[in-house]
Protein backbone atom coordinates (compact mmCIF):
# COMPACT_ATOMS: atom_id res chain seq x y z
CA UNK A 1 0.00 0.00 0.00
CA UNK A 2 2.76 2.19 1.08
CA UNK A 3 4.61 1.39 -1.79
CA UNK A 4 1.29 2.77 -4.21
CA UNK A 5 1.07 5.66 -2.67
CA UNK A 6 4.66 6.42 -3.48
CA UNK A 7 4.43 5.67 -6.46
CA UNK A 8 1.24 7.96 -6.93
CA UNK A 9 2.94 10.94 -5.20
CA UNK A 10 6.47 10.54 -7.33
CA UNK A 11 4.08 10.68 -10.89
CA UNK A 12 2.55 14.06 -8.97
CA UNK A 13 6.04 15.42 -8.28
CA UNK A 14 6.83 14.48 -11.87
CA UNK A 15 3.66 16.27 -13.22
CA UNK A 16 4.21 19.69 -11.16
CA UNK A 17 7.59 19.85 -12.73
CA UNK A 18 6.73 19.33 -16.62
CA UNK A 19 4.01 21.64 -16.22
CA UNK A 20 6.67 24.04 -14.23
CA UNK A 21 9.36 23.79 -17.16
CA UNK A 22 6.93 24.48 -19.69
CA UNK A 23 5.58 27.24 -18.03
CA UNK A 24 9.19 28.73 -17.39
CA UNK A 25 9.81 27.97 -20.88
CA UNK A 26 6.60 29.84 -22.21
CA UNK A 27 7.86 33.07 -19.68
CA UNK A 28 11.54 32.26 -21.12
CA UNK A 29 9.99 32.92 -24.61
CA UNK A 30 8.14 35.86 -23.29
CA UNK A 31 10.99 37.38 -21.65
CA UNK A 32 13.29 37.19 -24.67
CA UNK A 33 11.08 39.19 -26.78
CA UNK A 34 10.11 41.85 -24.80
CA UNK A 35 8.15 45.02 -26.38
CA UNK A 36 10.91 47.70 -27.26
CA UNK A 37 9.92 50.88 -25.69
CA UNK A 38 8.87 53.60 -28.33
CA UNK A 39 7.66 57.19 -27.64
CA UNK A 40 5.81 58.91 -31.05
CA UNK A 41 7.98 62.76 -31.74
CA UNK A 42 7.31 65.60 -34.29
CA UNK A 43 9.35 66.36 -36.75
CA UNK A 44 10.23 70.17 -37.30
CA UNK A 45 12.37 72.49 -39.13
CA UNK A 46 13.64 76.21 -39.14
CA UNK A 47 11.34 78.50 -39.77
CA UNK A 48 12.07 82.28 -40.13
CA UNK A 49 9.68 84.95 -40.13
CA UNK A 50 10.66 88.05 -42.69
CA UNK A 51 8.79 91.34 -41.54
CA UNK A 52 8.81 94.31 -41.88
CA UNK A 53 10.34 97.50 -40.44
CA UNK A 54 9.52 100.22 -41.95
CA UNK A 55 5.82 100.93 -42.68
CA UNK A 56 5.09 101.54 -46.26
CA UNK A 57 3.55 100.58 -49.59
CA UNK A 58 5.55 97.28 -51.01
CA UNK A 59 6.89 97.91 -54.37
CA UNK A 60 8.64 94.47 -55.10
CA UNK A 61 8.17 90.72 -54.27
CA UNK A 62 10.40 89.20 -57.01
CA UNK A 63 9.64 85.56 -55.52
CA UNK A 64 6.16 83.51 -55.55
CA UNK A 65 5.93 80.61 -52.98
CA UNK A 66 7.45 77.48 -53.01
CA UNK A 67 10.52 79.04 -54.93
CA UNK A 68 13.86 78.25 -53.18
CA UNK A 69 15.83 81.28 -52.63
CA UNK A 70 19.66 81.49 -51.36
CA UNK A 71 21.32 83.42 -48.71
CA UNK A 72 21.26 87.37 -49.60
CA UNK A 73 18.32 86.99 -52.54
CA UNK A 74 15.73 89.93 -52.14
CA UNK A 75 12.68 88.54 -50.67
CA UNK A 76 10.53 92.04 -50.60
CA UNK A 77 11.15 96.06 -50.99
CA UNK A 78 8.55 98.86 -49.67
CA UNK A 79 8.60 102.41 -50.77
CA UNK A 80 11.86 104.40 -50.51
CA UNK A 81 10.69 107.97 -50.89
CA UNK A 82 9.50 109.08 -47.27
CA UNK A 83 12.65 107.81 -46.07
CA UNK A 84 14.53 109.30 -48.28
CA UNK A 85 12.93 113.04 -47.64
CA UNK A 86 13.97 112.01 -43.84
CA UNK A 87 17.72 111.52 -44.59
CA UNK A 88 17.74 114.54 -46.70
CA UNK A 89 16.47 116.94 -43.68
CA UNK A 90 18.77 114.82 -41.58
CA UNK A 91 21.73 115.36 -43.59
CA UNK A 92 20.35 119.15 -43.78
CA UNK A 93 20.91 118.87 -39.99
CA UNK A 94 24.29 117.58 -39.85
CA UNK A 95 25.68 119.77 -41.84
CA UNK A 96 24.22 122.83 -39.69
CA UNK A 97 25.13 121.19 -36.48
CA UNK A 98 28.42 121.09 -38.11
CA UNK A 99 28.49 124.91 -38.88
CA UNK A 100 27.53 125.88 -35.59
CA UNK A 101 30.67 123.73 -33.81
CA UNK A 102 32.79 125.41 -36.18
CA UNK A 103 31.97 129.06 -34.78
CA UNK A 104 31.64 128.08 -31.11
CA UNK A 105 35.18 126.74 -31.77
CA UNK A 106 35.92 130.19 -33.17
CA UNK A 107 34.64 131.88 -30.36
CA UNK A 108 36.04 129.73 -27.42
CA UNK A 109 39.62 129.91 -29.35
CA UNK A 110 39.02 133.86 -29.81
CA UNK A 111 37.92 134.11 -25.74
CA UNK A 112 41.30 131.92 -24.85
CA UNK A 113 43.68 134.28 -27.08
CA UNK A 114 42.00 137.39 -25.01
CA UNK A 115 43.13 135.32 -21.87
CA UNK A 116 46.65 134.54 -23.07
CA UNK A 117 47.16 138.57 -23.85
CA UNK A 118 45.68 139.66 -20.79
CA UNK A 119 48.03 137.18 -18.73
CA UNK A 120 51.26 138.36 -20.49
CA UNK A 121 50.04 142.45 -19.64
CA UNK A 122 49.57 141.24 -16.25
CA UNK A 123 53.10 139.69 -15.75
CA UNK A 124 54.90 142.63 -17.34
CA UNK A 125 52.08 145.35 -14.98
CA UNK A 126 53.26 142.97 -12.08
CA UNK A 127 56.81 143.81 -12.31
CA UNK A 128 56.22 147.31 -12.50
CA UNK A 129 54.37 147.02 -9.59
CA UNK A 130 57.04 145.68 -7.09
CA UNK A 131 58.50 148.46 -8.72
CA UNK A 132 56.03 151.00 -7.12
CA UNK A 133 55.53 151.91 -11.10
CA UNK A 134 52.36 151.28 -11.32
CA UNK A 135 49.49 152.18 -9.13
CA UNK A 136 47.23 149.48 -7.21
CA UNK A 137 44.41 150.66 -8.91
CA UNK A 138 45.71 149.86 -12.80
CA UNK A 139 46.52 146.11 -10.91
CA UNK A 140 42.90 145.69 -10.18
CA UNK A 141 41.40 146.87 -13.29
CA UNK A 142 44.15 144.01 -14.86
CA UNK A 143 43.00 141.27 -12.54
CA UNK A 144 39.42 142.18 -13.05
CA UNK A 145 39.72 141.94 -16.86
CA UNK A 146 41.81 138.69 -16.61
CA UNK A 147 39.21 137.18 -15.00
CA UNK A 148 36.69 138.50 -16.83
CA UNK A 149 38.30 136.63 -19.89
CA UNK A 150 38.42 133.68 -18.08
CA UNK A 151 35.15 133.38 -17.41
CA UNK A 152 34.47 134.29 -21.60
CA UNK A 153 36.48 131.05 -21.72
CA UNK A 154 34.49 129.03 -19.68
CA UNK A 155 31.65 130.04 -21.64
CA UNK A 156 32.84 129.76 -25.07
CA UNK A 157 34.01 126.04 -24.13
CA UNK A 158 30.58 125.49 -22.80
CA UNK A 159 28.99 126.55 -26.27
CA UNK A 160 31.78 124.62 -28.43
CA UNK A 161 30.74 121.21 -26.48
CA UNK A 162 26.96 121.92 -26.36
CA UNK A 163 27.88 122.14 -30.39
CA UNK A 164 29.50 119.01 -30.23
CA UNK A 165 26.81 117.18 -28.75
CA UNK A 166 24.36 118.90 -30.84
CA UNK A 167 26.22 117.53 -34.23
CA UNK A 168 26.55 113.73 -32.81
CA UNK A 169 22.58 113.71 -31.95
CA UNK A 170 22.26 114.89 -35.83
CA UNK A 171 24.75 112.12 -37.19
CA UNK A 172 22.68 109.26 -35.22
CA UNK A 173 19.73 110.92 -36.60
CA UNK A 174 21.60 110.63 -40.56
CA UNK A 175 22.70 106.68 -38.88
CA UNK A 176 19.26 106.03 -38.09
CA UNK A 177 17.65 107.55 -41.14
CA UNK A 178 19.86 105.46 -43.80
CA UNK A 179 19.45 102.31 -41.44
CA UNK A 180 16.08 102.62 -42.34
CA UNK A 181 16.69 103.32 -45.94
CA UNK A 182 18.13 100.08 -46.30
CA UNK A 183 15.87 98.07 -44.32
CA UNK A 184 12.88 99.26 -46.90
CA UNK A 185 14.65 95.89 -49.01
CA UNK A 186 14.40 92.50 -46.86
CA UNK A 187 16.76 89.98 -47.98
CA UNK A 188 17.14 86.17 -47.23
CA UNK A 189 18.78 85.18 -44.12
CA UNK A 190 19.83 81.71 -45.29
CA UNK A 191 19.20 79.12 -47.66
CA UNK A 192 15.94 77.42 -47.48
CA UNK A 193 12.08 77.74 -49.46
CA UNK A 194 9.46 80.51 -49.32
CA UNK A 195 6.48 78.72 -47.88
CA UNK A 196 4.03 81.64 -47.81
CA UNK A 197 3.69 84.97 -49.04
CA UNK A 198 0.86 87.10 -46.69
CA UNK A 199 1.04 90.21 -48.66
CA UNK A 200 1.11 91.66 -52.41
CA UNK A 201 2.57 94.39 -54.19
CA UNK A 202 0.82 97.73 -53.52
CA UNK A 203 -0.44 96.92 -50.00
CA UNK A 204 0.19 99.41 -47.11
CA UNK A 205 1.94 97.61 -44.47
CA UNK A 206 2.79 98.31 -41.30
CA UNK A 207 5.86 97.53 -38.78
CA UNK A 208 6.43 94.26 -37.84
CA UNK A 209 4.11 92.76 -40.53
CA UNK A 210 5.14 89.38 -41.39
CA UNK A 211 5.59 89.51 -45.66
CA UNK A 212 7.27 85.89 -45.87
CA UNK A 213 7.85 82.80 -44.09
CA UNK A 214 10.93 80.68 -45.20
CA UNK A 215 11.43 77.31 -44.58
CA UNK A 216 14.62 75.35 -44.34
CA UNK A 217 14.08 71.88 -44.65
CA UNK A 218 18.24 71.08 -44.50
CA UNK A 219 17.52 72.15 -40.68
CA UNK A 220 15.34 69.57 -39.03
CA UNK A 221 14.95 67.88 -36.06
CA UNK A 222 12.51 65.60 -33.63
CA UNK A 223 10.36 66.64 -30.51
CA UNK A 224 9.46 63.88 -28.54
CA UNK A 225 7.96 63.89 -25.18
CA UNK A 226 9.76 61.34 -22.55
CA UNK A 227 8.21 60.15 -19.28
CA UNK A 228 10.22 60.50 -16.09
CA UNK A 229 10.70 56.73 -15.79
CA UNK A 230 13.22 56.85 -19.06
CA UNK A 231 14.40 60.16 -19.41
CA UNK A 232 17.21 59.41 -17.18
CA UNK A 233 18.34 56.69 -19.94
CA UNK A 234 18.87 59.48 -22.38
CA UNK A 235 22.15 61.70 -22.88
CA UNK A 236 22.89 64.37 -25.17
CA UNK A 237 25.09 62.65 -27.78
CA UNK A 238 22.98 59.13 -27.99
CA UNK A 239 22.24 58.39 -31.83
CA UNK A 240 18.95 56.78 -32.09
CA UNK A 241 16.63 54.68 -34.82
CA UNK A 242 13.30 56.47 -36.13
CA UNK A 243 10.51 54.75 -38.05
CA UNK A 244 7.42 56.61 -39.50
CA UNK A 245 4.89 55.46 -41.06
CA UNK A 246 4.95 57.35 -44.32
CA UNK A 247 8.09 55.05 -45.21
CA UNK A 248 7.91 52.05 -43.27
CA UNK A 249 10.31 50.18 -44.48
CA UNK A 250 13.13 53.29 -43.98
CA UNK A 251 15.11 53.48 -40.81
CA UNK A 252 16.18 57.00 -40.26
CA UNK A 253 19.24 58.04 -37.63
CA UNK A 254 18.96 61.02 -35.23
CA UNK A 255 21.37 62.36 -32.12
CA UNK A 256 19.93 63.49 -28.93
CA UNK A 257 21.30 67.27 -28.96
CA UNK A 258 19.04 68.33 -25.82
CA UNK A 259 17.10 66.67 -22.93
CA UNK A 260 14.89 69.48 -21.43
CA UNK A 261 15.19 69.67 -17.79
CA UNK A 262 11.81 70.99 -16.95
CA UNK A 263 8.73 68.94 -17.16
CA UNK A 264 6.35 69.16 -19.84
CA UNK A 265 2.82 67.83 -19.15
CA UNK A 266 1.45 64.72 -17.53
CA UNK A 267 0.96 61.94 -19.63
CA UNK A 268 -0.92 59.78 -16.93
CA UNK A 269 -3.16 61.65 -14.05
CA UNK A 270 -3.78 61.02 -10.75
CA UNK A 271 -7.03 60.32 -9.00
CA UNK A 272 -7.82 60.26 -5.68
CA UNK A 273 -9.34 56.84 -5.87
CA UNK A 274 -6.47 54.99 -7.14
CA UNK A 275 -4.05 57.13 -4.60
CA UNK A 276 -1.50 57.09 -7.04
CA UNK A 277 0.80 60.07 -8.95
CA UNK A 278 1.06 61.75 -11.87
CA UNK A 279 3.33 60.95 -14.52
CA UNK A 280 5.19 64.01 -15.88
CA UNK A 281 7.17 64.35 -19.50
CA UNK A 282 10.22 65.57 -20.65
CA UNK A 283 11.01 67.42 -23.68
CA UNK A 284 13.91 65.56 -25.94
CA UNK A 285 15.13 67.20 -29.09
CA UNK A 286 16.93 64.71 -31.64
CA UNK A 287 18.88 66.00 -34.92
CA UNK A 288 18.02 64.61 -37.95
CA UNK A 289 20.68 62.97 -39.80
CA UNK A 290 21.53 64.85 -42.92
CA UNK A 291 23.28 61.56 -44.52
CA UNK A 292 19.08 60.12 -44.81
CA UNK A 293 17.97 60.45 -48.52
CA UNK A 294 14.23 60.68 -47.91
CA UNK A 295 12.91 63.27 -46.91
CA UNK A 296 10.51 63.85 -43.75
CA UNK A 297 8.56 67.02 -43.71
CA UNK A 298 7.53 69.18 -40.69
CA UNK A 299 4.28 67.78 -38.63
CA UNK A 300 4.95 63.60 -39.29
CA UNK A 301 5.01 61.77 -36.82
CA UNK A 302 7.80 59.29 -36.11
CA UNK A 303 8.43 56.44 -33.70
CA UNK A 304 11.91 56.85 -31.22
CA UNK A 305 12.93 53.24 -29.98
CA UNK A 306 14.16 54.21 -26.81
CA UNK A 307 15.56 50.57 -25.87
CA UNK A 308 18.31 51.32 -28.56
CA UNK A 309 19.72 54.75 -27.15
CA UNK A 310 19.51 52.95 -23.25
CA UNK A 311 21.43 49.83 -24.99
CA UNK A 312 24.34 52.66 -26.38
CA UNK A 313 24.47 53.79 -23.03
CA UNK A 314 24.95 51.02 -21.15
CA UNK A 315 27.02 48.74 -23.27
CA UNK A 316 30.72 49.89 -22.36
CA UNK A 317 29.19 49.40 -18.56
CA UNK A 318 27.95 45.90 -19.34
CA UNK A 319 31.29 45.05 -21.04
CA UNK A 320 33.37 46.29 -18.30
CA UNK A 321 31.65 44.76 -15.63
CA UNK A 322 32.77 41.03 -14.46
CA UNK A 323 30.81 37.99 -15.13
CA UNK A 324 29.83 36.00 -11.88
CA UNK A 325 29.59 32.45 -11.90
CA UNK A 326 27.81 29.51 -9.83
CA UNK A 327 29.69 27.14 -8.34
CA UNK A 328 28.53 23.99 -6.63
CA UNK A 329 30.76 22.59 -3.59
CA UNK A 330 33.31 20.55 -6.01
CA UNK A 331 34.38 23.94 -7.28
CA UNK A 332 32.83 23.19 -11.01
CA UNK A 333 30.08 24.85 -12.44
CA UNK A 334 26.91 22.38 -12.93
CA UNK A 335 25.88 22.63 -16.74
CA UNK A 336 23.17 21.08 -18.46
CA UNK A 337 23.53 19.45 -22.27
CA UNK A 338 22.82 23.06 -23.65
CA UNK A 339 25.78 24.51 -22.03
CA UNK A 340 23.19 26.41 -19.53
CA UNK A 341 24.03 26.46 -15.53
CA UNK A 342 21.47 23.83 -14.50
CA UNK A 343 19.47 24.03 -10.78
CA UNK A 344 18.74 20.91 -9.47
CA UNK A 345 15.53 20.43 -7.37
CA UNK A 346 16.01 17.51 -4.83
CA UNK A 347 11.95 16.44 -3.69
CA UNK A 348 11.64 13.90 -1.06
CA UNK A 349 8.80 12.27 -0.38
CA UNK A 350 7.64 11.00 2.92
CA UNK A 351 5.96 7.91 4.51
CA UNK A 352 3.44 9.49 6.02
CA UNK A 353 -0.05 7.71 6.02
CA UNK A 354 -3.02 9.75 4.29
Amino acid sequence: MKKGKRMFLACIAAGCVAVSGCASQESGDTAAAPQPKLVTGTVECKEVYIRAKIPGYLTDIPIEEGQEVAEGDLLFATDRRDVEVKRTQAAAAVTAAASAVEAAKALADKAQANVNLLEEEYGKYQELYEMDAVAQDTMDKLTTQLEAAKLDVQAATGQYQAAQGQYQAAQGVLSEVNLNLDQTAQYAPCNGTVTMVSSSVGELIGTGTTIVTLTDYSDRWILANVDEYEIGKLQIGQELPLTSKAYPDTVFHGKIVNVSKNPDFAIKKSTNELNDQDVMTYEVKIKLSDEDDVMLYPGMLVSVNLDEATAAASEDAESAAPEKETVNENGDVPQNAEGQEEIIEIIEIGDEEW
